[in-house]
């Protein structure tokens, strides 16, 4: 039994007859999730379903389904902490249960090739080379990672016919994610070399070098993460909610919130950023409605303030010179307040963002080694901002506070100076509007 958990995510094409893959991964390793995928078009006889639904843990149907929006449909319902991305048509005779114990912390693993036709081994061949000097492994090799680690690197290209498995890749090497080999064969089909092996070959050779530059991109310098939640959630500004017991109110206050970290996002998007979006809750459904899906999304519904912020460092700090983690709901905050994060970091460890209540709401570091300091914290209280510096060496505290909306005195206050600044961008403008209207100022 394999110490890690995995969910098997195998996408399923249109035409696809032959689904004896899922009951190989049942029998041997049986403490997998088995999640197949199929468009939701594809006509299956009832014996084919009979034998799909005994041999998987969920089939999901999925509208005008491509490969990529298959993949990421199977990866959003993977229960397990890894998750492994295999083609239906994978011969995995060879692979072993401890091989799945060798996939390295924080890195992005692969099987090496062979095709089930020994007159395509040069083909193999090739592909293993590109893998080893390149780190540049293809689907049919098959993807291993955590779920959390994949929803850093980012979801594969929904829109791409072809080459989805190629950038995800190219996203992955862009952070900075160790790619590695599992030194285990795993077999694929070689129906597409069957009647032109050698034009194939070349076609697929071309094919890679075009996609490659069209898909590699700047390397991430820069992983700025926001934490945020529903707008409607009850969870949300509870003290403030009791305080007005109005939740409509405090529901639009929230989406107002989320607008403006929108507008942050956006003036952020470079290529040297990657933007996280923490999400305390399981569904992530406005975000999709901010249009912000695009984003790397990671769900932690159930843990702790700091707890989460203690994972999400330890996961994203060893991809990027500069980690910076911020709250959604603080409309003083900006784009130039998350810049100047950035900017300090070249005379300081770290930089730190106070709020008036005694908190903080922006913080960033170059440190690699600060895992520990986030859960030493009691949140929620007027100490936290102490609590969390006396921890710290060599850090930079900004001149000014910002006003993190918890109470309806945060709430008046914050209007009253975001009212008056001589610069308001446009969503900032509709908050106070807002207020305005419902005279809670």
């Amino acid at each position: 039994m394999s110490k890690k958990k995995f969910s098997v995510i195998i996408p399923s094409s249109k035409n696809e007859t032959n689904f004896s893959l899922l009951k190989t991964l049942k029998n041997r390793f049986s403490d997998f999730e088995i999640i197949l995928v199929i468009d939701a078009s594809h006509q299956l006889d009832v014996e084919t379903l009979n034998e799909i639904n005994l041999n998987t843990n969920k089939l999901i149907k999925v509208e005008n389904s491509t490969r990529g929006k298959a993949l990421n449909a199977g990866a959003e319902q993977a229960t397990n902490d890894y998750v492994w991305f295999l083609h239906i048509d994978s011969n995995i005779d060879k692979i072993q249960i401890d091989d799945f114990d060798r996939l390295k912390k924080n890195s992005l693993g692969y099987f090496k090739l062979a095709f089930d036709n020994k007159r395509n081994f040069i083909n193999a061949k090739g592909a293993n080379l590109r893998s080893e000097m390149f780190d540049l492994p293809f689907g049919d090799q098959s993807f291993l990672l955590s779920k959390n680690l994949y929803h850093l690197i980012g979801r594969f290209d929904e829109e791409l016919k072809e080459g989805e498995d190629h950038k995800f890749i190219w996203n992955a090497k862009a952070l900075g994610v160790e790619i590695h080999e599992i030194t285990r064969e795993i077999k694929t089909s070689a129906r597409k070399y069957d009647d032109d092996s050698a034009g194939q070959t070349f076609k697929t050779f071309f094919k890679t070098i075009k996609q490659a530059f069209g898909f590699k991109s700047e390397r991430i310098k820069n992983i700025y993460c926001f934490f945020t939640k529903d707008p409607k959630s009850l969870e949300s500004k509870t003290r403030l909610r009791k305080a007005v017991n109005d939740n409509e109110l405090i529901n639009n206050f929230n989406s107002h919130c989320l607008n403006i970290l929108k507008k942050n996002i956006l003036d952020l998007d470079r290529p040297e950023n990657k933007i996280v979006i923490i999400n305390g809750g399981s569904h992530n459904g406005y975000l999709d409605k901010l249009g912000l899906s695009k984003y790397s999304i990671i769900n932690f519904p159930s843990l702790g303030l700091g707890k989460v912020m203690e994972e999400v460092y330890e996961l994203c700090s060893p991809f990027a010179d500069h980690f910076i983690i911020a709250g959604s709901d603080i409309p003083q905050l900006e784009s130039k307040h998350l810049k100047e994060a950035v900017s300090e970091l070249k005379s300081y460890d770290s930089f730190i963002i106070p709020s008036k209540d005694g908190g903080f709401c922006c913080f960033s570091t170059k440190l690699k080694t600060l895992e520990n300091i986030f859960n030493r914290v009691q949140y929620g209280t007027n100490t936290v901002f102490n609590e969390f510096t006396k921890n710290l060496y060599n850090y930079k505290k900004a001149d000014y506070q910002l006003i993190d909306v918890d109470t309806l005195k945060n709430l008046q206050d914050m209007y009253n100076e975001l009212r008056v600044y001589k610069k308001i961008n446009i969503e900032q403008k509709a908050l106070i509007d807002f207020i305005d209207k419902r005279k809670y100022h």
